[in-house]
């Protein structure tokens, strides 16, 4: 498992200099083996034979001296080891979190945002989270590629859509080919449909209740629309892992500002109150076709499953670093981290190892959607029986001491 981390560091950090190297090795074995975003934690997972204070001070220093330009060798390094692994039409999904920070003060521009996890979606202190993450081909596991915390408050603030075309472009330059791109009905923005239509991509996303449409010409609500039909297709739907009976109906439609021609896609079944209205401007000409857009959308739940995976399993909302340079630098160690273990599960079929992590998981379940859990308890479980830190592996440059003449007087 030691092997494995630093193996995967030393491609990451190619290029660099020894001493981000080096903190680079420790962030990713301090993560694997504490599964925590506490520094104190991690510096504990290292088993320095230092003070464990020498420790915390090296490792904050240096979340907020890696440059923008040392992040963006490690991000460039990380996406040419995850490109393999993704498909010839590839899923990116896209989502807008948050982090609650409700009994914090002192951290930098503070910002108020909804927490989605509370039952009366509450406003508590915190900041935004933009994610993008792109689907493997073989058991479809998330890699994020794009994760920026960010505040409104923030002097260089410019807008949430910034962050979101931004996610895009990411998306973009990562594949470089065209892919389906999926967006919860938080994106139903004018702006976000034609930035993705100007890129060739193909997108669906879900569109709010109030949204009008040109029905062959006539201008009309899509929902009231949707209470209208009943749906003829029928299709099952495994979601949040449960299985669901759905029935789903389409129909051509055109946006009223720039009367370009989209499919809307109703699907009923997932509740018994409203149906849910999906935009696409994929060509829907036959049954196959629409439960394709139907299912694109369902992979949508594996970006919220990677991102309660981080707040469940590595404390994510917990970290305690006050500076948004630090946040997002240790947040970029994670999302690496949680990409390498999108690899392991990925190659589950080639790799003994997998198989061992996920074995000395000892989960309930033995077939699962998403693996992170497994992945995260696994490696915790296996590197708990180490009895020494990464050190080893790491090339520590030793000199000689320097070689004194003494003269008898």
């Amino acid at each position: 498992m030691k092997r494995e981390i630093g193996k995967f560091t030393k491609k990451i950090t190619k290029n660099l200099d020894k001493v981000s190297k080096k903190f680079v090795m420790d962030m990713q074995y301090g993560l694997s083996k504490s599964k925590s975003c506490l520094i104190s934690e991690i510096s504990r997972a290292l088993d320095e034979k230092i003070n464990l204070k020498n420790t915390v001070e090296r490792l904050c220093n240096n979340l907020v001296r890696l440059t923008e330009e040392q992040r963006n060798i490690i991000k460039n390094n990380y996406y040419k080891e995850i490109k393999k692994y993704f498909g010839e039409e590839p899923v990116a999904i896209f989502d807008d979190s948050d982090i609650n920070k409700e009994y914090s003060k002192k951290l930098e521009d503070l910002d108020k945002v909804i927490d989605a996890s509370s039952s009366n979606k509450e406003t508590v202190n915190g900041y935004h989270v933009c994610e993008a993450v792109i689907l493997g081909k073989n058991e479809k596991q998330p890699f994020s590629v794009y994760s920026e915390i960010y505040s409104c408050k923030s002097k260089d603030f410019v807008s949430m859509n910034k962050y979101t075309t931004d996610s895009i472009d990411t998306v973009i330059n990562v594949l470089k080919r065209k892919c389906n791109m999926v967006f919860d009905r938080g994106y139903d923005d004018n702006k976000i449909i034609d930035y993705v239509d100007k890129s060739e991509n193909y997108f669906v996303i879900r569109m709010n209740d109030k949204r009008t449409f040109l029905f062959k010409g006539k201008k009309k609500n899509a929902y009231q629309e949707a209470l209208k039909r009943k749906g003829k297709v029928k299709m099952e739907l495994w979601f949040e892992e449960e299985k669901y009976e759905v029935s789903v109906s389409h129909t051509k439609v055109t946006l009223p500002y720039n009367k370009k021609d989209y499919e809307l896609v109703f699907v009923y079944g997932l509740s018994e109150e409203r149906p849910l209205i999906l935009l696409t401007n994929r060509r829907i000409h036959s049954k196959e076709e629409v439960i394709k857009v139907v299912r694109l959308y369902f992979y949508r739940w594996r970006v919220e499953e990677y991102f309660r995976s981080k707040k469940q399993e590595y404390d994510f909302e917990n970290m305690r670093v006050r500076t948004l340079k630090a946040m997002n630098n240790l947040n970029l160690m994670l999302m690496i981290h949680m990409g390498h273990m999108a690899m392991l599960i990925e190659d589950m079929d080639k790799k003994l190892l997998t198989m061992k992590i996920i074995e000395a998981s000892k989960s309930l379940k033995r077939k699962v959607l998403v693996w992170f859990y497994q992945m995260a308890r696994g490696i915790k479980e296996i590197l708990s029986n180490a009895r020494t830190g990464i050190k080893a592996l790491e090339k520590i440059e030793t000199r000689e001491k320097e070689k004194q003449l003494y003269f008898k007087l």
